[in-house]
């Protein structure tokens, strides 16, 4: 790494047109980017365990492959972790560990003993059954169960009455539902009760396969239960013990099938395509390249990816966006990325598709000026049903309520696609929220990242799109985030002090510069440099294990660090004031 923080011009200049074209090189023909998750070991455990109860003879090579998988990425001390190469945790270990031995007991004896002696370690039954030492507490119970490693002593059951609440309260459940219905109907079949049990199981039943049919009647024939192996594998594993829909098993097979991923295993869910492409053209466009044909594609595929229907699992309206196709769940912050794009490429609110997604946006807004995922929030709060299976609702690993980044995500793009000012009512109750749950060091939680640098970094760059960035709470975030820069000129407090990484760096740097803050105070000339010096040889960088998916799985995703990494640089360079009018190929091209 360079001693010196201060990027010349045309260092940076170099750095951003290698990343750009290393970019381009792997925009598909679409115009879209993949935004690649890779292959976790407990959703390939997961999906093992469903092709192996569902039809183990069709799934042969499948199976292989998985197994494979699991056996080649067990770590020396025994465990497996959320992703490959990454710290064993429970989860990933006792759900390997089952998997193992449901299907191969023989050929894996070896590596059954290490993992159980890793399980151990953790604190072995009795922490599988304590839902604050193993949040998937019920799935990896019952698998190891079924592999014989444990009793069924506790085992808690999924309800299937909550196929009978009303439908506008059901519509506020979020996307654990699938699983919980699923769940529900194996446990009607398993552990019927007695006389009041069997008659809520018989009046659930029709009602939670009406909305398992519905939901895969959404997805079409390539889409799986929330875009996700690991869920879809939840779904064919209830139904096949429940002896329910082999048509909807079926389905979940299929996808099993095309979702496997090239080293052999699956990922918690399908690759974040919209996020990458997103996150990339924004990028390009605070590049100067929004005239490029190749962005101009990109912006083109956002437009066809938004939903033109609603989305009634939720109670969602039309005109929101999803993470994947084809039937990626509408949420707060794919719209609100894919909005901000649009922005980017000069639609504003007489756009259709601009008009229609900040609605969505609005409409979805929270009673305390926030933003949640997948569901409006009222005065009671939206409830994962994950609740019911691990036996109490907790917050924020179970509930799934408002979260600082996807609301961050939303005001920026109602304030760049100038549908609202900043001292309308929907920003200014935003504004209250942000103000409401800053700590007082001047930090803010989110959900859907580990950490705090991702929550007050996201909160800073709105606050600025909206020419917020000298109110009270962008100022506390700036000082926070100074004071919480590390040694390197990179941010990282998620896996641990001193430990920068790309996604944090990235966001804390975006939210300093849409602040204001001049781009060559030290603390913005060290994480630009940080970034820069970071790269790799393709020009690219390399992701974390930061996103927080179902129940704390974590992934990571090649494309939020690109994106982030991409618009950060190329904003830092635009407060340089030496930005170019465009971003052309003769003035950035990477000189041999």
């Amino acid at each position: 790494m360079s001693l010196d923080p201060i990027l010349p011009p045309g260092e940076l200049d170099h750095a951003l047109a290698h990343t750009v074209e290393a970019l381009f090189a792997l925009q598909r023909s679409d115009g879209s980017w993949e935004g690649r998750l890779s292959a976790s070991p407990g959703a390939t455990a997961d999906v093992l365990i469903a092709m192996h109860l569902a039809d183990p003879h069709a799934c042969q090579d499948l199976i292989r492959r998985g197994l494979d998988f699991l056996l080649r990425t067990q770590s020396a001390d025994g465990g497996w972790g959320d992703d490959v190469d990454t710290e064993p945790t429970l989860n990933g270990t006792a759900l390997s560990v089952a998997a193992l031995a449901l299907i191969a007991p023989d050929e894996a004896a070896e590596q059954i003993r290490r993992g159980w002696a890793k399980v151990e370690e953790f604190g072995g039954t009795a922490a599988i059954r304590d839902v604050e030492q193993c949040s998937l507490t019920v799935l990896v119970h019952f698998y190891l169960v079924l592999a014989g490693l444990m009793n069924d002593e506790g085992l808690l059951r999924c309800p299937i009455e909550l196929a009978l609440l009303p439908a506008p309260l059901r519509r506020k459940l979020t996307f654990a539902m699938p699983t919980a219905l699923s769940w529900g109907l194996m446990c009607a079949a398993l552990m019927p009760g007695g006389r009041i049990r069997t008659v809520l199981n018989k009046a659930a039943t029709p009602k939670a396969i009406e909305y398992l049919a519905g939901l895969m009647g959404f997805e079409g024939p390539d889409g799986g239960f929330v875009e996700s192996p690991m869920m879809s594998a939840n779904v064919c594993i209830g139904l096949t013990i429940a002896r329910q829909r082999p048509d909807i098993v079926r389905h979940c097979l299929n996808y099993f099938r095309a979702t496997i991923k090239p080293e052999g295993g699956w990922a918690v869910t399908r690759d974040l395509e919209v996020d990458a492409t997103n996150f990339i053209t924004t990028g390009l466009q605070h590049a100067g390249l929004g005239d490029d044909a190749r962005v101009t594609k990109a912006v083109e595929w956002i437009r066809s990816a938004q939903r033109d229907e609603e989305f009634i699992w939720t109670g969602a309206p039309s005109g929101g966006w999803g993470w994947g196709l084809p039937s990626g769940w509408p949420n707060s912050g794919n719209t609100g990325d894919a909005v901000i794009a649009l922005a980017g490429d000069g639609a504003g609110i007489e756009d259709n598709q601009v008009r229609h997604g900040t609605e969505w946006l609005l409409r979805q807004q929270n009673y305390d000026g926030s933003w949640s995922c997948f569901a409006q929030v009222g005065r009671i709060a939206t409830m994962d049903p994950s609740f019911a299976m691990v036996g109490k609702a907790r917050s924020p690993k179970v509930l799934y309520g408002p979260c600082a980044v996807m609301s961050a995500e939303a005001f920026s793009a109602l304030a760049l696609s100038g549908r609202c000012r900043a001292d309308d009512e929907p920003l200014r109750k935003a504004y209250a929220w942000f103000a409401k749950v800053q700590r007082a060091d001047g930090a803010i939680e989110n959900k859907w990242y580990l950490g705090q640098v991702c929550g007050t970094g996201s909160v800073l760059r709105a606050l600025g799109d909206a020419g917020l960035g000298d109110s009270t709470v962008a100022r506390r975030c700036v000082s926070w985030l100074r004071l919480n820069q590390n040694d390197d000129g990179g941010w990282g407090d998620a896996l641990g002090r001193g430990h920068s990484t790309v996604e944090e760096t990235a966001m804390a740097l975006l939210g300093l510069c849409a602040a204001g803050v001049t781009a060559y105070a030290p603390t913005l000339a060290r994480g630009a440099r940080w970034l820069v010096d970071n790269r790799g040889a393709d020009g690219l960088w390399q992701s974390s294990l930061l996103g927080v998916y179902f129940l704390e799985l974590l992934y990571r995703h090649d494309h939020t660090a690109n994106g982030y990494a991409l618009q950060a640089l190329a904003r830092y360079r635009s407060s340089t004031g030496t930005r170019p009018d465009t971003f052309d190929q003769p003035r950035w091209a990477v000189t041999s």
